[in-house]
């Protein structure tokens, strides 16, 4: 007498990765209409990996272990580039670097530092043009832009032309020369990165402009934030690290699949109709939004 024996076959990996997705994201009746990613398990490790990332990238940029940790790309041939290449597009020559301009750039950051404040013009009312003068750059026209807390240079850049004032200076037609410095410090009790422009046209004569000449210079008034919550909202994202993109990214298909769940409350099995889970769904969701809206009051946040 002989048996056969009927063996399973195997499925497919691919459909077993569909399976485990369609458990995992979607509301259906195989995983009682509550996904497993906005179960408890599935948040902890949500929180996890969300920490382990902010964390990780803190400390390889910063060396220093901390969930907000940020550093800044900003470069001066960046802003040259960027900068030159915004001329180029709106049919303008490129401007030069000069090393007069970059000192004087450098010397005003320092002193921002050094004083304690964010402006054009010092606490004790020094102007923007005396740095040019105490490097005997020789100018008829000058401007200066301040920017801070920028990701890179591409993002400083941009703010600078979002702002009529500040794309002013960027896209002079007079300008010939530039100068960058992008310095790192302590501003009011945080890390901050100050980023300081100055664009000039040189002067035919040997003259050096006087420290009191107000009549050469053209600084758009820095400020700390926008009315207009569009343009503050870009201003978060570029300010933001890849690490922190990436948290909100995953945080946001956290918000989609508790708010489809909420969808599908009512097919809940009977036992968690007459609980909180009824709405488990909407509860995530609005925690999930919480911590990116918390994310982002927490986060130093780009200005110019």
């Amino acid at each position: 007498m002989t048996t056969k024996k009927q063996t399973k076959q195997a499925r497919p990996m691919h459909k077993k990765i569909r399976e485990h997705t369609k458990h995992f994201l979607v509301p259906h009746k195989g995983n009682q209409y509550r996904p497993h990613l906005i179960r408890w398990p599935g948040l902890t490790a949500v929180v996890v990996i969300a920490l382990f990332v902010q964390v990780g990238y803190g400390f390889i940029t910063t060396g220093k272990f901390e969930v907000l940790g940020r550093t800044s790309d900003v470069t001066v041939a960046g802003l040259l580039k960027e900068t030159n290449q915004a001329r180029q597009t709106a049919g303008l020559g490129e401007l030069i670097l000069n090393d007069k301009l970059n000192a004087a750039a450098y010397a005003k950051a320092k002193d921002m530092f050094a004083n304690n404040y964010w402006a054009h013009d010092s606490p004790s009312g020094i102007k923007p043009w005396r740095w040019l003068s105490n490097v005997d750059y020789n100018y008829d026209q000058a401007g200066e832009n301040l920017a801070k807390n920028y990701l890179n240079s591409t993002a400083t850049v941009d703010a600078w032309l979002a702002s009529s004032t500040h794309r002013a200076n960027v896209l002079n037609e007079n300008y010939a020369d530039v100068g960058f410095a992008v310095v790192d410090d302590t501003l009011n009790g945080k890390e901050t990165t100050v980023v300081v422009a100055y664009y000039a046209k040189p002067t035919a004569t040997g003259a050096v402009m006087s420290a009191n000449d107000t009549k050469t210079i053209n600084a758009p008034v820095a400020s700390t934030s926008s009315s207009n919550p569009l343009v503050y909202f870009g201003t978060v994202i570029q300010s933001l690290s890849p690490a922190t993109l990436g948290v909100f990214g995953l945080l946001i298909i956290v918000m989609v699949v508790s708010m489809v769940a909420h969808h599908y409350r009512f097919k809940l099995p009977k036992r968690f109709q007459k609980t909180w889970k009824l709405h488990h769904g909407l509860y995530k969701a609005a925690g999930s939004g919480l911590i990116i809206v918390l994310i982002i009051v927490s986060t130093t946040v780009g200005q110019v």
